[in-house]
This record gives C-alpha cells, sequence and structure tokens, in this order.
C-alpha cells in the first residue's frame, strides 16, 4: 500500500491545480524531480534547467530531457509563466521521439500537455497508455482531469472512480473528488474532502509546495462559499507552508478584498505581480485601484494583462478564458471576447466555458444565445456565485423577473463579494428589480 501510495503521490498535480477554477484558473507544475519547491528555489530551479539544456544539446537522451521537462514544469508552477509550459512540451515531445515506448516520457508528454491547456492531447496520449495497463496511475489521472476540462463529465466520473478503487485514501485523489462535488453542487462535501485530502497529504509526508495546494485548496472552496475567514486563515497556512507561493498569494489578496482590506490585498498583488505577471492578478489590482480612484495605475494593470496574455501563442491557449472574463466584465474588445470564447467552446465543453460564453454573448447583445449558454453552464448544479450573477444578470434583460431576483439573491447569499466589480451591479440591480 505505501508503494501505491508513493506512486499515486506523483499523479499529476498540474491536473488538479489547473483545472480547480471556482474563481481562477489554476496553472501549475506536475510532478517535479524531487518535491514541489517554493518561490524562493526559482534560481536554483533556473540554474538546473540551464545546466540541463547544455546536458541536452551536447547529448540528447530521454531522461534528460524528461527531468527537463520536469524542470519546466516545477518552473511553470511556481511562475505561472506559458512559456515554461510550452518548454516542457517541446522537451517531453523530444524524448518520445528518442523512446517512442518509453512510457514514462509519454505520461510527461500528456502532463505537460495538459499543463499547455492541449486537453484533447493530453487525453488521446495519456488514453494510449492506460490502454495498454489501465492501472497506469499517472497516465489515469491526467486522462480524467483532461476529459474533465473537455466537459466529458461521465468518463471523467468512470475514471475518478477507477482510481479511487485501485488506489484509495490518497490526496491527489481525495481532492478530485472534492473537485467533482463542488462542481455538482454541493459545498460542504467539497469542503469536507478537501479536509480530508489535506490530512492525507500530512501522513504521507509531502513538502513544499505540494503540501501548501491542500490548504490553498481548502480556501479556494472556502472563498468561493463565502467563508472569507476561514479563506484567509487557510491561505496564510499554505504561505506558511511555501512562502511566496502564486497561488495562495493571489487567492489571499482575493479574500482580503472580499473582507473590504483593500490596502492589504493591494500590497500583496503588488509584490505578486512584480515577480510574475499573472493576468488574473493584475486584472484584480486593476479593479482595486480603480474602485479607489487611482485610474491611471489602474489602466496600466489592465494593459499588463492583455500584453501578458497576448504575448506568446502558448499564452493566449492559456489565458483564453481569464481574457474572455477580462474584456467582458471591462467592456473591452467585446468582439474579440466573443469570438475567443466562441472557438474555445468547440472542443472545451465544460461548465465554466459554457458560463464565460454566456457573459461574452450577453455582453454583445446577444440575449437568446447567452441564455443558451447559461442555461448549459448550470447543467451540474454547481453553487457558483459568479455563474448565478452571469444568468440572473441575462435573466434580468429579457424581462424574467422572478429568475433574475432568484439567482442574483443566490450569488450574493453564496459570497457577498464574489467580486470588486460584479458584486455591486448584482446588488445594483437586485434593487433596481425590486421596485420594477
Amino acid at each position: 500500500m505505501q508503494h501505491v501510495a508513493r506512486k499515486v503521490a506523483v499523479i499529476s498535480t498540474v491536473s488538479i491545480m489547473a483545472s480547480y477554477a471556482f474563481s481562477t484558473q489554476y496553472n501549475a507544475g506536475a510532478r517535479s524531480t524531487n518535491s514541489v519547491v517554493a518561490a524562493s528555489a526559482l534560481p536554483d530551479i533556473d540554474r538546473l534547467i540551464d545546466a540541463t539544456a547544455r546536458q541536452v544539446a551536447l547529448t540528447p537522451t530521454s531522461s534528460s530531457l524528461d527531468l527537463l521537462a520536469r524542470l519546466q514544469l516545477s518552473r511553470g508552477r511556481i511562475t505561472g509563466d506559458a512559456a515554461s509550459y510550452a518548454a516542457a512540451e517541446t522537451a517531453a515531445s523530444e524524448s518520445t521521439k528518442i523512446a517512442p515506448l518509453n512510457r514514462e516520457a509519454r505520461t510527461i508528454d500528456a502532463e505537460v500537455r495538459y499543463a499547455n491547456h492541449d486537453f484533447h492531447g493530453a487525453r488521446t496520449r495519456a488514453a494510449s497508455i492506460v490502454a495498454l495497463d489501465p492501472k497506469e496511475l499517472g497516465a489515469l489521472g491526467v486522462e480524467g482531469d483532461a476529459a474533465r476540462e473537455l466537459g466529458a463529465y461521465g468518463l471523467a466520473s468512470k475514471i475518478l472512480a477507477d482510481l479511487d478503487a485501485i488506489a484509495p485514501h490518497v490526496p491527489s485523489i481525495t481532492v478530485r473528488r472534492a473537485r467533482f462535488a463542488y462542481l455538482s453542487g454541493d459545498s460542504k462535501l467539497a469542503a469536507d474532502l478537501a479536509t480530508r485530502a489535506e490530512r492525507q497529504a500530512q501522513n504521507s509526508g509531502t513538502l513544499g509546495m505540494t503540501q501548501a495546494f491542500y490548504p490553498s485548496f481548502r480556501g479556494q472552496v472556502a472563498l468561493d462559499s463565502g467563508d472569507y475567514q476561514e479563506a484567509a486563515a487557510q491561505f496564510r497556512n499554505a504561505l506558511k507552508l511555501a512562502d511566496g507561493d502564486r497561488v495562495a498569494s493571489l487567492g489571499l489578496a482575493k479574500t482580503l478584498a472580499a473582507q473590504g482590506k483593500q490596502r492589504a490585498a493591494v500590497k500583496i498583488l503588488r509584490a505578486l505581480t512584480d515577480r510574475y505577471p499573472d493576468p488574473a492578478a493584475l486584472t484584480l489590482l486593476g479593479d482595486l485601484l480603480q474602485t479607489t480612484g487611482d485610474k491611471t495605475g489602474a489602466e496600466n494593470s489592465y494593459a499588463l494583462v492583455e500584453a501578458v496574455a497576448g504575448l506568446a501563442k502558448a499564452n493566449r491557449q492559456i489565458y483564453n478564458r481569464e481574457l474572455v472574463l477580462f474584456y467582458a466584465n471591462h467592456d473591452r474588445k467585446l468582439g474579440e471576447a466573443l469570438r475567443l470564447a466562441r472557438a474555445e467552446i468547440v472542443d472545451r465543453k465544460d461548465v465554466y466555458g459554457y458560463d464565460a460564453l454566456a457573459w461574452a454573448e450577453f455582453k454583445s447583445g446577444h440575449l437568446a444565445e447567452a441564455g443558451i449558454a447559461a442555461t448549459k453552464a448550470a447543467s451540474l448544479g454547481t453553487r457558483d456565485a459568479t455563474m448565478k450573477y452571469h444568468a440572473g444578470m441575462i435573466a434580468a434583460a429579457v424581462g424574467d423577473t422572478v429568475k433574475a431576483k432568484a439567482l442574483l439573491t443566490d450569488a450574493i447569499s453564496i459570497s457577498p463579494h464574489f467580486d470588486v466589480r460584479q458584486a455591486p451591479i448584482a446588488r445594483t440591480t437586485l434593487d433596481r428589480l425590486g421596485t420594477s
């Protein structure tokens, strides 16, 4: 059992972290060369990447390319830099050319494609490994996570059940169950499973950012459920385990903003975006600066969102959904927001994709299309304040006052301050509907 637990512990953390999108998109590295490292180790990671890249240039071998891919994934986890994920994909792809039958190389290839949001590629490659060995846990995990991101929830649920049967009581599997519970509308079960996953991770001896992921996950569940005090505590716990962790820092900043502690949130976001120009952090920073009257600072932050997201093809692929919501929330480039949302939903038919599409259609004045997409976004019963808000605004626009009131009330009930800009609009709209 210990052998199985150790093996399952390395099931692609990128899958559970990159896909955990209750109100943010987690983009994280997969299994690292030993354990996932803290932000303070970035210089060491960069030195190892340089040394390994030189070795690969002189004598490319499958093992050295695998190592390079792992290191780049770790770097991507720390920084959120899409270029690191792209570099990892290149290294993994080269490794499979050298050793086509090497399952380790093929699994890494599937993982890095997942990290780079090539979910179809990740699912196909992982499935080919599982076809040879149905108990290959790393590949099975990637296949299930990719299926979930593509909206194939039946297949993803079956694979999760298979994982749980093969290796029960393992944190990376328990946290996947928490993810499904949240998506299915059971926030209480999601919180309970997230707590259980953290205990399992502690008992398994994980360290650093691997361990920090679990309180961060608990924090995100609490934040999205409106329990801001619990969220703050969990994100701070994560930062004690991995000082400067990008995901935990952003989560804490969001929580502080929801608590009305704008100065503290801005301080964290400035420090965070100075290190890593993450679009989600830059957007929140801009929104907070806007609310305090710093319009110049806000516009500078917003400009960086577009610059970072459009820097390279890999960035555009990873940050497409964030760009859609950024444009729609700020009434900018609505045509581009709609184009991106429609293009992505062709393949990636998950509930968050339909939610983004609904919002882009709504902002573009396509109310019938927005309503259809919002209905699909609600298909699992996910209790997400932002989803409820979007659907409520669409209902209000088509004159369905009863439905709009119920949805907007639900949004505020779930998380009273779910968004710096949008939550006040939800309240204003509810007030207007109440007097209409």
